[in-house]
């Protein structure tokens, strides 16, 4: 860089290979920012605020001006409460004015530039480590230790489509600092387990570019910033633009997550935060989710049809799910058979089957064979309220962990084992005769599978209520009469405490509950 001074106000100009260099960076990101170090002599307590006062900014003409720093935003800081430590402020580019030449510091204050790099946006804060750092919007602003994101969509795409992408919120509060609450635009979210990083993409937020405030005088973290989303979401499939590529996040934003903020028309994409390879698929329809997903449902679940590749014509007319669930074998056992069999799969089919490839879930052989990868597929349907959305990611959600974790198959096969036996003839014989679901209950893996999710898709304190509404709908009553009134007589206690075992078991190995597969609630 190129340093001159006038006025006292020091000019930092990029060199002509600089100026090159960050302006392939700005065309390649679409974003930009720009954090230097700085190392301030200590400020006597003495001095007035006017001699402890710095401004940081851009310039855009070729050559340094002394007057230009009068006519561009600026990020301004006080140096006294640094005490003569080092600290970074960074500013994001304005993707209106593009790159600039350089950048100024104006202070009267004797002070160090350290360092000066250039990095993907992010406004906010990080006060973890032993260099406090500060960023900003290109509007600017005085640094008053809030962080405001107001000014943020100067700096960011302000949608999710197949060309652009919105940024994401990483947070991180204190070791042990339980659940907190944060603020943005003044919808409220809270945060469980806040001793690591935790993302929020923009697109799950009503006001992303808006203040953030702290509910409850809730403790402020020691990271936030709203910075640039990985660029490899937007990889599709060619032609017709498929998303292939999951945003990894907290199942608890996927429930209320807006449709206009897809990169694509009839689905998202999503991989939970947690537990990588259990990718989340949010369908428009339930029509389009059947093109996906109906064919599987019988070849995998369904009682008389496990192990069939059905036709079109064979299932037209057929109901398969509302939600769906798969692990990495039976997908693979799917489309192992329809390739040996060249049995025609239809343009969904096909789609999923390259999405479940992309991310490890399949693997292809040399010789095109298929075997199964790592992970579980779960769908849900914007067809459906927000309260079976609800109801489906906790159901659909303990499914995903079952397919991946042993200790809990392990789990779940101790109580469901020592569970009260005409309890669980009830839930047998409702999965047996119920058309919807008509499930194989001579299948031991299902059984425990269903059995585990049925137990903890609501609050411990809602299962027994459920479960005996169902026994007194003329559904039960007329196809297990035996059964359902056993479950009327005994209030539902059997599954209640069944429930309660599974409770404390995912509480205490995940933090969670009966009825909620995630840690971010709003």
């Amino acid at each position: 860089m190129i340093e001159q001074s006038a006025n006292g106000v020091r000019f930092y100009e990029f060199t002509a290979d600089q100026k090159g260099a960050v302006s392939n960076f700005f065309e390649k990101n679409g974003d930009a920012s720009l954090l230097v170090q700085i190392n301030p002599v200590k400020i006597k307590t003495s001095e007035s605020d006017s001699e402890g006062k710095l401004s940081f900014g851009f310039f855009y003409n070729s050559s340094a001006k002394s007057d230009e720093y009068l006519k561009v935003p600026v990020v301004t800081d006080s140096l006294q409460k640094y005490d003569g430590a080092s600290f970074a402020l960074a500013f994001c580019f304005s993707r209106d004015k593009g790159v600039p030449s350089g950048f100024f510091i104006n202070t009267r204050s004797k002070i160090k530039i350290e360092s000066a790099q250039i990095l993907r946006a992010f406004v906010g804060h990080d006060f973890s480590g032993s260099l406090p750092v500060f960023a900003f919007a290109p509007n600017g602003g005085f640094n008053t230790g809030n962080d405001d994101f107001s000014g943020a969509s100067q700096a960011f795409n302000s949608i999710n489509s197949r060309e652009t992408l919105m940024p994401t919120v990483r947070i991180k509060f204190s070791e042990n600092s339980g659940t907190q609450k944060i603020a943005f635009g003044g919808e409220v979210f809270s945060i469980r387990r806040t001793d690591s990083l935790t993302e929020i993409p923009a697109a799950a937020l009503k006001i992303p570019f808006s203040q953030v405030t702290y509910p409850d005088e809730a403790e402020k973290p020691e990271i936030l910033f709203l910075m640039a989303s990985d660029l490899n979401l937007l990889t599709f499939t060619n032609g017709k633009k498929n998303v292939l590529t999951p945003i990894k996040v907290d199942p608890g934003l996927i429930i209320k997550w807006s449709r206009n903020n897809w990169r694509g028309t009839d689905y998202e994409l999503f991989e939970w935060d947690r537990f990588p390879g259990v990718l989340f698929f949010d369908i428009s329809t339930y029509d389009v989710q059947d093109d996906f997903f109906r064919r599987l449902a019988f070849f995998v679940e369904k009682a008389g049809y496990k192990g069939r590749l059905l036709t079109d014509s064979e299932l037209k007319g057929k109901h398969a799910y509302n939600a769906h669930d798969y692990k990495a074998a039976d997908l693979a056992r799917f489309f192992e058979k329809a390739g040996t069999e060249n049995f025609p799969l239809n343009e969904k089919e096909l789609l999923l089957k390259e999405i479940l490839v992309k991310n490890g879930l399949l693997k292809i052989n040399y010789d095109g064979g298929i075997e199964a990868g790592e992970g579980a597929v779960i769908s849900i349907s914007q067809e459906s309220s927000i309260d079976l959305r609800t109801t489906f990611v906790a159901h659909e959600g303990w499914h995903g962990i079952f397919f991946i974790d042993e200790d809990f198959r392990n789990t779940v096969a101790s109580i469901y084992y020592t569970i009260d036996s005409r309890t669980l003839a009830y839930l047998r014989r409702y999965f047996q005769v119920t058309p919807s679901l008509n499930y194989d209950v001579n299948d031991d893996y299902l059984m425990k599978n269903e059995f585990m999710a049925y137990m903890i898709q609501r609050p411990v304190s809602a299962t027994a209520g459920y479960f005996v509404e169902l026994a007194k709908r003329p559904h039960s009553q007329e196809l297990a009469k035996n059964e359902a009134d056993y479950i009327i007589q005994t209030n539902g206690s059997g599954f209640e405490s069944a429930s309660a075992l599974l409770d404390e078991y995912v509480n205490d190995r995940w933090n969670l509950n009966a009825g909620r597969v995630w840690l971010i609630s709003r």
